[in-house]
């Protein structure tokens, strides 16, 4: 027949598909007591237009730093894109990456908020690539490695 949709045969017993829970006896410490263990980015008083400088990641020190923010140009709102970080990790704020828990004192974070201002640590900043640093080099003859070059 034209204008039949195939619809294939149903199992019998539909089993629901029920997310895996995460096992946490493979991390060290005790869940929501060493570490946090949020599922989704809670709401915070967290703010972007509190933070030093823009573009940049910061760690939420209200969800015991396994949120993070990453502020930019605002159309995300008015807490940046907000990402947890897996269980068992938290934001490390000097290293601008998720670590393990007890890797980092979470507490101190907005101390190393400063860092984002540093082009050399803060990751949205781009970075000259080496083979560009250099290049003014190839225009002075002083400075060409002891290479003159003649057109």
């Amino acid at each position: 027949r034209f204008g039949h949709l195939y619809n294939p045969p149903q199992p019998e017993h539909h089993v629901a598909r029920h997310e895996e829970k995460q096992d946490l006896n493979k991390i060290p410490g005790v869940a929501g007591v060493d570490y946090p263990i949020y599922h989704e980015v809670p709401h915070t008083q967290f703010s972007c237009h509190n933070v030093p400088a823009v573009p940049g990641m910061y760690a939420n020190v209200e969800t015991g730093c396994q949120a993070y923010h990453v502020c930019h140009d605002g159309r995300e709102g008015h807490q940046g894109a907000s990402f947890l970080c897996t269980n068992g990790t938290i934001f490390n704020q000097k290293e601008f990456a998720c670590d393990w828990w007890y890797n980092v004192k979470c507490e101190e974070a907005t101390s190393f908020y400063h860092l984002n201002a540093d082009p050399e640590h803060n990751p949205y900043v781009p970075k000259k690539k080496p083979e560009l640093e250099h290049a003014h080099e190839l225009h002075d003859p002083h400075h060409a490695a002891g290479f003159l070059i003649h057109a």
